[in-house]
């Protein structure tokens, strides 16, 4: 299984009056003529950049300006199937209970960071003078763009009716390195203000046993065995094994579960260099899902943790 593409494969235009996937965790469109006709142009994981209306609506510091990115799923819902108490409410204190009923699911959204204008983004598909129609036909930005598009900084932000994004989810980086395995975080050096003993700590290679397409927000395909596997290190594997799992709730039917740990290596460094080499080759040969999460087939994701200098004589867990 491949890496994902180092861009999506489209990005779509499209204005609104607000940004706020944390509690409608849904992209609507009014007619379901128009959602239909969307979900013939799309794929699951394609983007869609969201700018702030020339509109009363909006608020003017975000007139015209780029407000964040929604990675959507192509499957029709309605509005109240992915929408919180909460912007159930707005839209009815506000009339637009009629207004972008058929929708499509998000499954994870970027919040911009900084002050981008639309028109230095989309510098051929945004055109002033239609507004209206990008509002309902969402044209795709041109490869140009796009490559304009993924330097935006952005931040990773919740999705209602979706898992909570991760600590290692994207903050003020180029959109583009969301879709990246994360590098290691690099060792300190120098004194600290914390008391912290190095020494052995090992590598280890975690399995999702559960659905993991339902934690990622993605239909499952058919025939589709590939699990949702994490790499990580630690100089206790038990406690860490208790933290990855300590936010899910007592009756839930998925767990994460540390299958292979290396021999420990002498300092934790050393045992984040091997992550990283994990990493490296889990990009070409896995799918990343940022971070130090991949999907992907078991018996090849084994064989590359084998092949990790340091780790050949592991011992399951």
């Amino acid at each position: 299984m491949s890496s994902l593409p180092l861009k999506p494969r489209s990005i779509r235009l499209r204005s609104f009056y607000g940004f706020s996937p944390e509690e409608d965790g849904y992209l609507g469109w009014s007619k379901e003529a128009a959602r239909d006709r969307m979900l013939e142009l799309i794929e699951d994981g394609d983007l869609f950049l969201i700018y702030g209306a020339a509109s009363s609506e909006t608020a003017k510091n975000q007139q015209l300006r780029i407000l964040g990115f929604l990675q959507v799923e192509r499957r029709a819902i309605r509005d109240a199937d992915k929408a919180s108490p909460t912007g159930l409410k707005r839209k009815k204190d506000n009339g637009w209970l009629d207004k972008w009923c058929h929708a499509v699911p998000v499954v994870r959204a970027w919040r911009v960071d900084e002050s981008v204008p639309v028109e230095s983004v989309a510098t051929v598909t945004y055109r002033p003078e239609a507004g209206q129609p990008i509002a309902v036909w969402s044209p795709e930005l041109t490869p140009s763009e796009i490559d304009l598009a993924l330097k935006v900084k952005v931040t990773e932000v919740n999705v209602f009716g979706e898992a909570p994004v991760t600590e290692t989810a994207a903050k003020k980086r180029p959109l583009a390195e969301a879709f990246q395995p994360s590098k290691a975080f690099p060792g300190s050096f120098g004194e600290r203000t914390s008391i912290y003993e190095d020494g052995p700590t090992h590598l280890y290679l975690a399995r999702f046993d559960g659905d993991g397409f339902t934690v990622m927000g993605l239909p499952k395909p058919q025939f589709d065995k590939s699990d949702l596997i994490k790499i990580g290190v630690s100089n206790d594997v038990k406690r860490r094994l208790e933290e990855l799992n300590c936010g899910f709730p007592p009756a839930a039917k998925g767990r994460w579960k540390i299958e292979i740990t290396s021999q420990p290596y002498d300092s934790k460094a050393a045992a984040e260099a091997a992550e990283q080499i994990f990493k490296d080759r889990g990009q070409k040969e896995l799918t990343s899902l940022g971070g130090e999460f991949f999907r992907g087939d078991w018996t090849k994701t084994q064989i590359i943790f084998a092949s990790v200098p340091g780790v050949a004589r592991f011992g399951g867990k």
